[in-house]
């Protein structure tokens, strides 16, 4: 009878996360899965047919940790506006499995068309059309200003390029969801 497999799928991913948490994507390798675990490679190959399955598996709970941390702070009071503040959050407590999530090319290729459709989203287009009265068409543009305008404050951030304090980011998100709006609701009238 073989010996039991001593190190578990969980640890593997927990050391990979780890990993990609600390160094980024970049960094997730059977070499440095296994120094992590203290341990030889061979166990990883024998749960995981190669890296690639691996790292599959990774994304799938870097996106559910994101969607956990995501929605424990928005709130249906104003989704799109505590959506684009949360995003900003993550990507300054967790810059390298922000950036693995979104700037290593994970999401290319995508429209912003496929992101509006995105059952995701949906919740915060419906409230934000709730909020503001405008219509779907016009909810869907706000959206995707704020979405993209939330998303180019992230990346300065996990970039380090900008230092700001998250009382001014809430300030910036609130007055683009303003400005946003006004401008929305001026080209209904037009």
């Amino acid at each position: 009878m073989p010996p039991k497999p001593t190190t578990s799928k969980e640890e593997i991913l927990s050391a990979a996360i780890s990993l990609v948490r600390e160094y980024g994507m970049e960094s997730v390798n059977a070499r440095s899965i296994a120094s992590k675990l203290n341990c030889s490679t061979k166990p990883l190959f024998r749960i995981y047919e190669n890296m690639d399955a691996l790292k599959k598996d990774v994304i799938a709970q870097l996106d559910l940790y994101y969607n956990t941390f995501m929605e424990s702070r928005m709130s249906d009071d104003n989704r799109l506006l505590t959506q684009g503040i949360s995003y900003i959050e993550f990507a300054r407590q967790e810059k390298n499995i922000f950036n693995t999530l979104f700037m290593d090319k994970n999401c290319a290729g995508k429209s912003i068309e496929e992101i509006l459709d995105a059952d995701w989203n949906q919740r915060s287009i419906m409230n934000a059309q709730k909020i503001t009265g405008l219509s779907l068409e016009n909810t869907r543009n706000l959206f995707r200003d704020v979405w993209l305008y939330s998303h180019g404050i992230a990346t300065q951030i996990v970039s380090d390029d900008i230092n700001l304090p998250s009382e001014e980011v809430v300030q910036l998100i609130r007055n683009a969801f303003k400005r946003f709006s006004i401008v929305m609701k001026e080209n209904e009238h037009e």
